[in-house]
């Protein structure tokens, strides 16, 4: 009897140990927010998003999980490239209220973040503790007080440190040949056609100084230790962590195994998403070990389509990602297919964190919040994306591609069961309706591009027209994974 009270006092004090070490990480009433974005990763690649009619790229099992337990979407619009997403996400606006409609602007002003508060901003004023991890890739610095990083471990390749010279003594590529790195000893940020290496020998600056690296060293490794050590620290705050992982970005070079650190996969895409998923899965494991989970809200979505199957395009090919949203706060859970666009980040994010005041009054998203929460919310009627000269938009029903195309949209999100209307008046009003909807949001003028560009760009696509890329994703249908590409680095 004695010793049956003694395992009931353990038992009792673990239980009570448990729940202190619960209440201590979670003293706020505000939610963690886990924001996951990784690189070039169209919405198929994940088995979550396969349908009965067409598989997808990677069996994905972490993914599948989280969207078992959380909340996926159908359709989910970031734009074709990576610097207009990642403005788009941090600021609420469209390209056409910050200048970014590409990856390649004649200007950019590094007063992004005094001109337009990022979200990290908002919610570091508002009691958030916040962290970024892997590539920044906007314009402005991290470093500097109005883009609201408490710390920061970015990727070399795809930022410059705030007023001072950084020294980068490693590997280097540029972008004509991106598999081939090479040793040089050079100013980060200074010439715009050669970047510290991403990977093998990779740069990562951390909190104002240049981490270690050698021939061994996977710098992607060390933004997911950062993310991890981030979730860990004891505070009695809530934390933001907005992770843009840069896998699965080419070049496909080799990873670490997942089993053994001392032996690499093999090289290609796949590989790069094998590996993002034990990234996540360490993520959402760390999450649950440290009693976070029913008080975080994760999110994990991709910045634009795979290369090789949409990146680039100006239509729903270029344009799907996946997003799923998972945690204890959520009460939604399932499917839904209400439409949503990145500029619906911003807004959504504010209401989870039950910050209301918003000073400025000029974001485009509108806030699914309600629909987390479990409350009824039919969404947008339209979407809209965008890059450079060219514009998307969508309803539940059809599409206009960048080059003016109408498409009859598949019910299960999948382009590869889209079907081309034909041009007749039925087309031609959908198109005028869609135009319409979109008219406030301008393309760039020459203050931008210049105005041969303009003039090239306008050429290229004439209008109306079905976008190319569009054309021949659906004449290839399942082929895209059969892409010699994706198996090279």
């Amino acid at each position: 009897m004695k010793k049956n009270k003694i395992v009931l006092c353990l038992a009792f004090a673990l239980c009570l140990s448990a729940f202190s070490q619960l209440m201590a990480k979670g003293k706020s009433k505000q939610p963690n927010i886990i924001f996951v974005m990784v690189d070039d990763c169209s919405a198929v690649e994940f088995s979550s998003y396969a349908t009965s009619k067409h598989p997808a790229g990677n069996r994905t099992p972490v993914i599948d999980g989280l969207a078992k337990e959380g909340l996926r979407f159908t359709t989910c619009w970031a734009t074709p490239l990576c610097m207009p997403t990642r403005a788009l996400l941090m600021s609420g606006k469209y390209g056409c209220k910050t200048g970014v409609f590409g990856n390649k602007l004649n200007k950019h002003d590094d007063n992004f973040a005094k001109q337009h508060i990022p979200i990290s901003k908002k919610l570091q004023e508002n009691g958030y503790e916040t962290a970024i991890s892997g590539k920044w890739h906007i314009p402005g610095y991290a470093e500097e007080e109005h883009s609201g990083w408490d710390e920061y471990s970015l990727l070399g390749g795809y930022m410059k440190p705030y007023k001072k010279d950084v020294v980068w003594d490693g590997r280097w590529f540029s972008w004509k040949k991106a598999a081939d790195t090479f040793l040089d000893t050079a100013v980060i940020g200074k010439n715009k056609q050669l970047y510290p290496a991403l990977y093998w020998h990779g740069a990562v600056y951390q909190n104002g100084q240049l981490l270690p690296s050698n021939k061994d060293t996977y710098a992607p490794d060390l933004n997911q230790q950062f993310a991890l050590e981030f979730i860990k620290k004891d505070r009695d705050k809530p934390f933001f962590l907005y992770y843009p992982m840069v896998l699965p970005h080419d070049p496909w070079l080799p990873t670490p195994a997942n089993n053994d650190a001392n032996k690499k996969s093999k090289p290609g895409f796949n590989s790069l998403v094998d590996r993002l998923e034990f990234y996540m899965d360490e993520l959402i494991h760390t999450v649950k070990e440290q009693g976070l989970y029913e008080n975080t809200i994760i999110f994990f979505t991709a910045d634009n389509a795979t290369l090789a199957n949409g990146k680039g395009s100006c239509s729903e090919l270029g344009v799907r990602v996946p997003l799923v949203v998972a945690g204890g706060p959520l009460k939604k859970h399932g499917t839904s297919d209400v439409l949503i666009d990145f500029s619906d980040m911003y807004p959504t994010i504010l209401d989870l964190a039950g910050i209301s005041e918003v000073k400025d009054n000029a974001l485009d998203g509108l806030s699914f919040e309600p629909l987390l929460k479990g409350k009824k919310h039919v969404g947008k009627e339209y979407i809209f994306s965008y890059l450079d000269m060219e514009r998307t938009v969508r309803s539940k029903e059809y599409m206009m591609d960048g080059s003016g195309g109408i498409w009859k949209c598949a019910s299960d999100g999948n382009i590869l069961d889209y079907i081309k209307m034909p041009e007749d008046k039925k087309t031609k009003e959908i198109r005028a309706n869609f135009l319409k909807q979109i008219e406030a949001y301008t393309i760039p003028t020459t203050e931008l591009f210049s105005k041969e560009r303009i003039e090239k760009a306008s050429r290229n696509y004439p209008w109306p027209s079905y976008h190319p890329s569009m054309v021949n994703a659906i004449k290839q249908q399942d082929n895209w994974m059969n892409n010699k590409r994706r198996m090279k680095e």
